[in-house]
């Protein structure tokens, strides 16, 4: 798994009507439901093919996604667009809540279904109609493969297939709009992307604008019915160059929030443009390291990767249920697994903190439950995991957290994580901790890891239980005080060890917005972590593909 936006126009959408009235109609005005509801009671009452029975549950989720994205490069436009799609998932089980026909992976095969933007009812129920008829062929053939695994002893287990769900709710948001913004985003990025010509080190650059409407209409066999629609905005400012020795260097500022009056300002971008000019220059003569172990403050920016990929994905309950899964805390519910004075919540209810929004907001998830807060950490013993309707061992219930992309299976997945502690530092008294253990260790240094370009894990039993994460901006902290940059390795390390290494945090939280890509597709998330300190940290070699500089400087803009 890798990890790496509000202008609310509460005006209601107009939609085409190209249909007769009906009492249905009468009865449900929105013709997108309208379509989903004869759709789905026509498929519960009637599918069935030879023995097999009907689907016992059937789930439909259309979203509609609008975006306008707006691309610059060294003053010149590169990119401009305003797009319109549709997507469509539908989920249909046989057999019942306590064996069905639902396995990790059951909904790979995929298909490549049109749908319309036009909101004709009957061209819609045409597409769920096809996609419906696919699924409950597919749930047939995945019933019979499972009763077979349980038959022969392959696999087995005691626990429901699909937990019972929450009273059915209806909930209907008006849909936003996007602003009209593109030919103002054009002028400014022009401007922004231009502070770029005066740095020739730099060999690519592009200032990105970009505005993301997704309207999601959840309907399902319990008769949930959900409306929800939101923006998120990203302005991303990123470069490409090279160090002196042919290592390649990629920095970015990015901006996400979803209220267009937290759009950063044209001077504010352009004082960021000139920062990573200044932050390149200096990465391209930092010294590479050697691989080493010792003690370490990481920022809150990579203190956010570290408990996201060590702890967050671990303690998605989902995973628990894949035989592949290395299960790290499967048995460990009552057990300490950070220290005393760190506490882990994921609050999907919170759509801002400290005045930036959050990304991983959200009131209803992908299976139509509503969100709700989880201690997944309390003191440094494990509480709870996050929940989707599907059981797992001494959890039944949903806590709402199955999240997706609107194309694959949702799956528990974060939200907004939060990492709360009772020992918190001034950055000057963190620092001044790091240099007591760096001389309690008799080491030569610790370091200060900044920023980080990127962190991933693997939590399947096929590969080893760790995950490691690319320091951007690593300093080599010495005893007298005295930092120097330095780059060229890797954090790496295994869940349990390396969090139970922290010592101290500092009072510094800050939210972390961006994007998680996992088995359900890439969906917003947020972090919000304060700047942490740990006895131990190894770093190994980067394994990074030199190329030399270009031969001749560019060409003068």
């Amino acid at each position: 798994m890798n990890i790496f936006m509000r202008i609310w126009c509460f005006a209601a959408l107009s939609f085409p009507v190209s249909f007769s009235v009906t009492d249905a109609m009468v009865a449900d005005p929105d013709p997108v439901f309208y379509a989903m509801n004869e759709e789905l009671n026509r498929s519960m009452d009637q599918m069935k093919i030879d023995v097999f029975d009907p689907p016992y549950y059937i789930n439909y989720q259309l979203r509609h996604h609008e975006y306008m994205e707006v691309a610059g490069s060294f003053g010149a436009l590169t990119h401009s667009d305003h797009q319109n799609f549709r997507t469509l998932f539908v989920d249909v089980r046989v057999g019942s809540q306590e064996f069905d026909s639902f396995t990790p992976g059951s909904h790979q095969l995929k298909s490549h279904q049109i749908i319309p933007l036009d909101d004709d009812p009957e061209v819609l129920r045409r597409a769920l109609w096809y996609e419906t008829d696919l699924r409950y062929k597919q749930a047939i053939m995945n019933f019979l493969r499972k009763k077979g695994r349980f038959i022969s002893g392959v696999e087995k287990h005691n626990l429901a297939d699909f937990s019972s769900g929450n009273a059915p709710i209806e909930h209907i948001d008006p849909v936003v709009l996007l602003p009209e913004k593109i030919p103002e985003w054009e002028s400014q990025v022009r401007k922004v992307s231009a502070i770029f010509k005066s740095a020739p080190d730099i060999e690519k650059s592009q200032v990105k604008f970009r505005a993301d409407r997704f309207t999601r209409y959840f309907y399902d066999s319990e008769k949930n019915k959900i409306r929800t629609s939101r923006i998120h905005y990203q302005v991303i400012l990123e470069v490409w160059a090279k160090s002196e020795s042919g290592d390649s260097i990629h920095d970015q500022e990015p901006f996400y929030f979803s209220n267009i009056n937290n759009f950063p300002s044209s001077d504010e971008l352009v004082e960021k443009a000139e920062m990573l000019i200044e932050e390149v220059g200096r990465l391209q003569s930092a010294t590479r390291m050697d691989p080493y172990v010792g003690p370490a403050i990481f920022s809150p920016e990579a203190a956010a990767v570290l408990f996201h990929e060590a702890i967050g994905h671990r303690l998605e309950g989902d995973r628990l249920r894949q035989a592949n899964d290395g299960k790290t805390f499967m048995k460990k519910i009552g057990a300490q697994i950070l220290p005393g004075f760190l506490s882990v919540v994921d609050n999907p209810n919170l759509d801002s903190f400290a005045g930036h929004d959050l990304l991983g907001y959200y009131k209803y998830d992908d299976e139509g439950q509503k969100a709700e807060e989880v201690v997944l950490v309390d003191q440094g013993r494990l509480k709870n995991f996050l929940m989707s309707r599907t059981p797992v061992l001494g959890f039944f219930r949903t806590n709402g957290h199955a999240r997706g992309d609107g194309q694959k299976r949702p799956m528990s997945r974060m939200s907004n994580v939060i990492v709360r502690s009772e020992k918190r530092l001034s950055p000057q008294q963190l620092k001044t901790k790091l240099i007591e253990e760096i001389q309690k260790q008799n080491k030569p240094f610790g370091l200060l890891i900044e920023k980080i370009s990127g962190g991933e894990t693997h939590t399947g039993t096929d590969a080893y239980q760790v995950f490691k994460g690319k320091p951007l901006y690593l300093r080599k902290i010495y005893p007298d005080g005295r930092e120097e940059l330095v780059s060229g390795v890797d954090f790496v390390g295994t869940p349990l060890s390396m969090v139970s290494k922290v010592v101290a945090t500092g009072d510094d939280e800050m939210v972390i917005n961006g994007y998680c890509g996992a088995e359900s597709g890439l969906i917003p998330v947020t972090s919000i972590t304060p700047s942490i300190l740990l006895t131990e940290v190894e770093l190994q070699g980067a394994h990074e593909k030199n190329l030399r500089r270009p031969i001749l400087p560019p060409p003068e803009l």
